[in-house]
């Protein structure tokens, strides 16, 4: 490949610096620059290290931020920083025998000197400075992106109705490029994204086998948020025989897609790999899968997570808010001023006017920040606050109609104002997903007609779920999973417990996880005994009502099957109620289940009747909630949040 002169890489440089509006030439430029090399020498060490320059990218760009408007100087002056570098790359080229610097100059230049913007986040990503300053030096570029072959196999407990794609092969065969070969056991299930997670074997060339690993396959993004969320959150806290990130991700520059390994910590090489708990969940009698829950899974992870509960009084939507649909979904009106007559959505919120904004209406959003941006549709999702936990990522808003090759934006920036016409609501979004469901009921009322035994009329959780997200809850904080289905819990040998996937992993509402699991059993293993129909789902909700009553399962007319399958769900409520902030309030519990029981009607991977199922469940849990709690003035927030109109008086002080 040629070697990349600096007049070329200062004008991509120059570019970036007007694209940030910063008008000077920073050492943050520079690497920006250096990174969009197709095929760089920056690009390549990246991706050794498992990060790709795009991340890496929007990285330095969160951490210097877009600058004002206006210019305030003529020209473009360097950096003195900038001036540092140029000045050790010019040294570098000199005691090479050349007066020019080069690519391989400047980014051996940025790493020695150490202590830019682009540096410093190159150590919060905890990548190997050593290593990334050793092969600036050393690395040679090849211009083939050659395709490493290693074969692929297939096990005989895999679906073979899912076929590969050209591009999950090539990760799989960049994973595990040591080897000849890989054979795909099985793949895992029951998780609600469009993740790939297969078991692998990886097989030498002398037909030595080494021990089964957990492979997960995503967009790059997703792949390497969940590489820094385990660096960060779940590491240092891990059991010590349990799956780990053990490897750097695959993050090649050529696919959309990269992958993590999972690694299963045995005692005895000749056990079985790891299986996931829904596929274990099919072999085990419900009141062995509860115990199992009890017994290995809560005390495993229980002593590091769960169990280091501290008080946490909090509002709703911030633990919740974003699992619900986007607020809005705006379409985007160009220009930098309020249009006239617009709703202005500025921090902080006021969510009891939020209720006005209808189909059709003028917005405008002031300091929201980007969370997610997809380039092909042209689309980008802005949250509230900065971060990237769960009460930072409340207010989720997709703007449409971008010209993301005219107009740059990047993940983490915070946006001055950005105006739109609403083109579709979140009520809109749920009332979609429900009429989906074909309900037998109106779902158009305050109350719902269930007619599940004694549960008659329920309050419609599409109508109450903006009260749910103002309550208050007294509860505790600890260190969760966030996405705690049985798909990501693994059996590995003797019965130990294992998790997989910390995409979600933070510190959050403790009973998260466990309204999740609940769920997951709901739909993965009550349902599938039960049915799919509106009445099927009536009659499990009546077994739930009965747990919720602390009445004994086996007296509710009904299924001896559904009954005994409930036993595991009833295992997880014994482990929540060790988890409430108040062992004899149950309110908190049914506000995690109201929020994610509704988030799941939105899960085109579940079945129907799990989906019809887990509307009943949010219905009936919102309705514990009701009884439970104390009058709405004593549990209401005074407004902490603002909403205004440009034409309206400004709050009273």
């Amino acid at each position: 490949m040629a070697v990349i002169a600096l007049k070329d890489i200062l004008i991509n440089a120059r570019q970036e610096s007007h694209r940030m509006r910063h008008f000077y030439l920073g050492v943050e430029h520079l690497f920006v620059a250096l990174l969009e090399i197709q095929g760089g020498l920056g690009s390549s060490i990246l991706e050794e290290q498992g990060v790709t320059p795009e991340y890496v990218i929007d990285a330095v760009r969160r951490k210097i931020g877009k600058g004002g408007k206006r210019r305030l100087w003529a020209g473009i002056p360097n950096s003195p920083r900038a001036d540092v570098v140029m000045s050790i790359a010019n040294d570098i080229a000199l005691e090479e025998g050349r007066r020019d610097i080069n690519e391989r100059d400047l980014l051996t230049a940025i790493l020695d000197e150490n202590d830019s913007i682009p540096t410093r986040v190159l150590r919060g990503l905890a990548l190997d400075m050593s290593k990334l300053s050793h092969a600036a030096r050393t690395h040679t570029l090849n211009n083939q992106s050659e395709r490493p072959y290693v074969a692929i196999d297939f096990g005989p407990d895999y679906d073979r109705d899912y076929a590969l794609s050209r591009d999950e092969r090539f990760i799989l065969q960049r994973m595990f490029n040591n080897y000849a070969q890989i054979r795909i056991e099985r793949r895992l299930t029951g998780g609600h994204t469009q993740a790939l997670v297969l078991v692998a074997t990886p097989i030498h060339a002398d037909n030595r086998e080494d021990t089964s690993v957990v492979v997960k396959i995503d967009h790059t993004d997703n792949i390497l948020d969940e590489a820094q969320r385990y660096e960060t959150h779940v590491k240092g806290t891990l059991p010590p025989l349990t799956a780990r990130l053990e490897d750097a991700p695959t993050a090649p520059e050529i696919s959309e897609l990269a992958g993590v390994k999972y690694t299963f910590l045995t005692a005895d090489a000749d056990d079985n790999s790891p299986h996931d708990l829904l596929a274990a969940a099919r072999d085990l009698p419900a009141d062995r899968l509860g115990n199992w829950l009890r017994t290995e899974l809560f005390p495993f992870f229980g002593k590091t997570w769960w169990q280091q509960r501290r008080p946490y009084r909090f509002q709703v939507w911030q633990e919740y808010d974003w699992l619900l649909p986007p607020l809005l979904t705006l379409e985007l009106i160009a220009g930098d001023e309020v249009p006239p007559g617009a709703h202005v959505l500025s921090i902080p919120i006021s969510r009891a006017r939020l209720r006005e904004i209808q189909f059709g209406d003028l917005v405008s959003l002031e300091n929201f920040v980007v969370q997610r941006v997809d380039r092909e549709s042209n689309s980008m999702r802005l949250a509230i606050g900065h971060g990237t936990e769960a009460a930072k990522r409340a207010y989720k808003i997709e703007m449409r109609g971008l010209n993301l090759e005219a107009d740059m934006h990047f993940r983490g920036e915070t946006i001055e104002r950005i105006s739109g016409r609403v083109w579709k609501t979140r009520h809109e979004a749920l009332l979609h997903a429900v009429r989906a469901l074909e309900p037998d009921f109106d779902v158009r009322y305050e109350e719902l007609a269930i007619n599940a035994g004694p549960v008659e009329k329920l309050p419609n959780p599409l109508l109450t779920y903006d009260e749910m997200l103002d309550r208050w809850v007294n509860g505790s904080l600890s260190k969760i999973h966030g996405d705690l289905h049985l798909g990501n819990i693994l059996i590995g040998p003797h019965n130990s417990a294992g998790l997989i996937d910390f995409a979600q992993a933070r510190d959050g509402h403790t009973l998260f996880d466990w309204a999740m699991l609940e769920i997951s059993l709901l739909s993965e293993v009550v349902m599938p005994i039960a049915g799919e129909s509106w009445d099927v789902a009536r009659l499990v909700l009546r077994y739930v009502d009965a747990l919720n009553d602390h009445t004994d399962l086996s007296t509710v007319e009904g299924s001896v099957s559904i009954a005994a399958a409930m036993a595991s769900v009833a295992a997880v409520r014994e482990i929540a109620q060790t988890c409430l902030a108040d062992p004899s309030d149950w309110t908190e519990y049914y506000t995690a289940l109201a929020m994610c029981a509704l988030r799941a009607i939105m899960w085109d991977t579940m079945s129907i009747g799990g989906r019809r199922l887990q509307f009943l469940v949010a219905a009936l849990a919102t309705s514990e909630v009701k009884k439970g709690h104390r009058s709405s003035t004593d549990e209401l927030s005074p407004e902490a949040t603002d909403l205004r109109d440009p034409d309206s008086a400004p709050p009273s002080q």
